[in-house]
């Protein structure tokens, strides 16, 4: 996770918190059952919806590695 993404999550509540983490860990462990979205006009940068807030991901797919980019909200 980046600099950036840790201090968008630490502002946020304990309950948000808990639910972008545990879409995170299913993304890592299960991420057919994840809706996956491609951003346009970036040819690696993904988004993921979790209630209000969307989580920014770059996908490494030769390294095997998904860095958080941002976490921002829907508005």
């Amino acid at each position: 996770m980046t600099e950036p993404a840790e201090r968008d999550l630490a502002d946020l509540d304990k309950k948000t918190q808990r639910r972008i983490k545990a879409v995170l860990d299913r993304l890592l462990t299960y991420p057919q059952a994840i809706d996956l979205k491609k951003l346009q006009g970036s040819p690696e940068r993904w988004r993921v919806r979790v209630g209000d807030w969307r989580v920014i991901l770059r996908i490494d797919r030769e390294q095997g590695v998904l860095y958080v980019l941002r976490i921002r909200h829907r508005r």
